[in-house]
């Protein structure tokens, strides 16, 4: 292998890190909890990463963020996988052709991936059914946890531009 895939081969190395990091402090019990409302790390990340990475690197890190999602959730293995792949290459690409890279697109990218993930889980497992009170789950649950989950996007965004600053100056790009 050369230089330039090891520098490559760690870029991608230190962000599946990260975000196992992030997994182990999103699932770890009353850590960063507040009012019974604990944040999702692992899909700020990913959206910021599909922000600076592309379509592609964003896909699968949203991919690799849903499924830990998944892991810890009690939902269908796979369910987030592909609700955050598919809103990660949606920011992927609207970064690219639409967007700039700013920290207000990053959180209003982020909030809508976060959002449209908890509308999706609380239609098929709670509305779907016809629950009594059922609004109260997305009202006092899936609302705060996205608000929550938004301002952990602030430092994940500095995180990842630094990490892309970082390795394209040594791949000299």
């Amino acid at each position: 292998m050369t230089s330039k895939k090891h520098i490559w081969f760690l870029k991608y190395f230190s962000m599946v890190l990260i975000l196992i990091v992030l997994y182990i402090v999103q699932t770890t019990p009353f850590l960063f909890s507040v009012y019974g409302v604990k944040p999702i790390l692992v899909v700020p990340a990913a959206v910021c990463y599909a922000m600076y990475e592309g379509e592609l690197a964003g896909g699968i890190m949203g991919a690799f963020a849903g499924l830990l999602c998944d892991l810890a959730s009690f939902t269908i293995f796979g369910f987030n996988g592909i609700l955050v792949m598919a809103g990660c290459v949606a920011v992927g690409l609207l970064t690219i052709y639409l967007t700039q890279l700013k920290l207000t697109n990053a959180l209003m990218l982020g909030f809508a991936v976060l959002l449209l993930r908890g509308l999706i889980e609380y239609f098929f497992y709670f509305q779907i059914w016809g629950f009594e009170n059922s609004y109260r789950v997305f009202v006092f649950s899936t609302l705060p946890t996205a608000v929550y989950s938004t301002v952990a996007i602030i430092p994940f965004y500095y995180m990842a531009r630094s990490l892309k600053a970082f390795f394209d100056k040594k791949l000299k790009i």
